[in-house]
């Protein structure tokens, strides 16, 4: 164990050593963000306000909305800062510091949970940099939000941290060059935000590009988190909506993720993302057996 904790020290540091790394994975959130500000959010507010009842104002779907984004947000910034964070495994990959680590005792499993663990600790710093930045935003625009929301959609960042760390993990554990390995990460980037729901609803697009985005983890994190942060606000536009209105919106919106004509429920959808994240880490394990 002490010879794990040793290796995740050490590859901590070597991220968070390389200060333009750190910077780039803050800015990446950070353009999001004002991506949605400046490009994105009229434009879904337009388009929302023609779902429900005039007698709504325009502020309080502001209000959603954004709450909205920024839980979709905060569950893939720790898929996007993991890529950021096994930029260690691929430098040690080229440089070959990585023979130094199979002449040790510690087995390909050993091996895989250090560097998870690593990147899962970077993932987890910087899903709280981000949680910080969103609720403060949140709160200086008077979007309403309960306490125990905040406090649900914070413990939520622990999973999301752990689940990001194996997948991308395991999707890059094969990967010898940097060319590559920063290919990947920039398709990830830009995927990720569609696949997931965020930059336009999960109800809005095509069944095909719904089923598979519907498929990942992260999809199900963000319908979590729109839960836990921004119900409150959700209900109040759509006070006095009929029941079937109500449940049309939330669907559509990615509240609660329809796969396969199975809706899941809060339970199912955290034994999802645990069966599929443990899949992926068995993957892991296998992958990196077969490289050794």
């Amino acid at each position: 164990m002490s010879e794990i904790l040793a290796m995740v020290k050490r590859n901590c540091h070597c991220y968070f050593r390389d200060k333009a790394s750190v910077f780039f994975s803050l800015l990446g959130v950070l353009i999001v963000i004002l991506l949605y500000l400046i490009f994105l959010k009229d434009m879904l507010v337009d388009s929302f306000m023609n779902e429900i009842s005039d007698k709504i104002t325009r502020e309080s779907v502001k209000e959603f909305v954004d709450a909205w984004v920024m839980a979709g947000i905060l569950a893939i910034v720790s898929v996007t800062t993991s890529a950021g964070s096994l930029q260690t495994m691929i430098s040690d990959r080229v440089s070959g510091r990585d023979r130094d680590t199979k002449m040790t005792s510690l087995s390909s499993a050993k091996i895989s949970a250090a560097y998870i663990l690593s990147t899962f600790a970077v993932g987890q710093v910087m899903s709280l940099i981000a949680f910080a930045i969103a609720v403060g935003y949140l709160a200086a625009t008077g979007c309403g939000m309960s306490a125990v929301g905040i406090l649900e959609t914070l413990l939520l960042t622990i999973p999301a941290s752990l689940s990001g760390a194996i997948i991308v993990y395991t999707l890059t554990c094969r990967m010898r060059s940097e060319g590559a390995f920063s290919g990947f990460s920039t398709v990830l980037g830009v995927l990720i935000g569609f696949l997931t729901g965020i930059y336009m609803p999960l109800g809005t697009m095509a069944e095909g590009m719904r089923t598979i985005g519907s498929m990942m983890p992260a999809t199900h994190i963000a319908a979590l988190m729109r839960q836990t942060l921004s119900t409150d606000a959700f209900d109040k536009i759509m006070a006095g909506a009929p029941a079937d209105k109500y449940d049309e919106i939330w669907f559509m919106m990615g509240y609660q993720i329809e796969l396969f004509g199975v809706d899941f429920s809060l339970v199912m959808s955290i034994v999802y993302v645990i069966a599929v994240t443990a899949a992926f880490f068995g993957l892991a394990v296998f992958l990196t057996k077969r490289r050794m």
